[in-house]
């Protein structure tokens, strides 16, 4: 076998491990569970209920539940991709502050919630979550997500109807992402693609996108795509300069925006 092909094959060799590799275990790379669960007394905020909903599969799916002012909506939020509920429930007080009612939702694998997170679970569970708190409530429901807890939120969209739609810090489709991330080609493998760019064309209710200008891990392009499709006219695009994708969130760069927006359904 002479050189040229010795490193032909190398090359092959390598290109097939490293696809398998990124195939296989993308879920992993893409999530970051914590198993580690606490009750919202232990967490320290013990002014959310433990509201256990039933998923269709039989799932038993952990949610947290804030009763507020019964003239304020219900928000359901969506967290990101690493943490529990406890990690985001801080900057979540802040509405629950205001009297606004609030249910947070556990995925798969994380905290006490069991099974496997994918686009199909993660949007089964999201509509057993909308059905369970509609029934409980007459109250407006919004969505509200965070980095990739948005795509969980438009995903839903697809299946139920909200009265709003808050997203912090989105992407406009994983596959879009991915392709902007520094790992070569690992779009080409990419399962579940949380095509947000395609749902959000049907919103057809009021619509919050917010994104920080110096967000290194989602460029603040995907929100101004995003919101370039929204085709109802109720639609407003916050771009806050200078913040991160962190900060944005858990610096509450975001939450004066989203109660001033809040007030149109009070």
């Amino acid at each position: 076998m002479n050189k040229k092909i010795k490193v032909l094959l190398s090359i092959v060799i390598f290109c097939v491990v490293y696809f398998a590799v990124l195939y296989i275990f993308q879920i992993n790379f893409l999530f970051n569970p914590d198993t580690n669960y606490k009750s919202p007394k232990e967490a320290g905020f013990d002014m959310f209920t433990e509201e256990p909903v039933t998923a269709k599969d039989g799932t038993q799916v952990m949610t947290w539940y804030y009763e507020g002012d019964t003239d304020k909506p219900l928000i359901l939020y969506f967290h990101g991709n690493t943490g529990l509920m406890a990690r985001f429930a801080p900057a979540i007080t802040k509405l629950t502050n205001e009297g606004y009612s609030v249910a947070m939702m556990e995925y798969r694998s994380f905290g006490n919630t069991e099974g496997k997170i994918s686009q199909e679970t993660i949007f089964s569970d999201a509509v057993s979550f909308f059905d369970y708190y509609k029934n409980k409530t007459d109250k407006k429901i919004i969505l509200y997500g965070y980095s990739f807890g948005c795509a969980f939120a438009m995903g839903l969209t697809q299946h139920r109807n909200p009265d709003g739609i808050i997203l912090t810090a989105p992407f406009s489709s994983l596959y879009q992402e991915v392709k902007e991330y520094p790992v070569p080609l690992a779009f080409l493998v990419l399962k579940d693609k949380y095509p947000s760019d395609e749902y959000i064309k049907n919103i057809k209710c009021p619509i919050l996108i917010i994104h920080g200008t110096d967000d290194k891990l989602i460029d603040s392009s995907h929100s101004q795509r995003l919101f370039d499709l929204v085709t109802v006219e109720a639609k407003q695009l916050v771009l806050v300069k200078d913040v991160n994708h962190h900060d944005i969130f858990f610096k509450e760069h975001n939450v004066p925006v989203i109660l001033n927006w809040l007030e149109q359904f009070n």
